[in-house]
């Protein structure tokens, strides 16, 4: 099974409806992929669902989010993110994301950012932004 880290974007746009980012989600699932997340895209994820969603259907969006894989950001993955924000002048966050793929050796992020786009490229991950390069990926 292969491994795709999902960025906030992603998630937030399927749940607002966005087509692109339910296909792309909807493609990867029927490649049995394993879809993994940090806990910076879940609090981002949280946060802009109860900014805009507001807090009564919070339970809903834990039970889809806790059935994504979490992998941790510890001292070596930080240590990433700021060669990556030195290096490519991101935002935290972003670099978070990418350097938690590059330390669990995650090849695929499916992000709509397109911070991601020359980045990506650069650090051998493949940057899955739309649902005809979801198709394209063979694991």
């Amino acid at each position: 099974m292969s491994r795709i880290f999902l960025d906030s974007s992603i998630l937030v746009e399927s749940l607002k409806g966005n087509d692109s980012a339910v296909r792309i989600i909807e493609v990867l699932k029927e490649k049995e992929a394993l879809f993994i997340i940090n806990p910076i895209v879940f609090s981002e994820v949280t946060y802009l669902f109860i900014k805009y969603a507001g807090k009564s259907r919070m339970r809903e969006l834990f039970l889809m989010l806790n059935s994504l894989a979490m992998f941790e950001v510890g001292a070596e993955t930080v240590s990433i993110a700021e060669e990556l924000m030195l290096n490519y002048n991101l935002l935290p966050n972003d670099a978070l994301i990418l350097a938690t793929c590059k330390y669990y050796g995650i090849k695929y992020l499916a992000s709509l950012d397109t911070d991601f786009e020359r980045v990506c490229e650069a650090e051998k991950v493949t940057l899955i932004n739309n649902p005809e390069k979801a198709g394209e990926i063979r694991f």
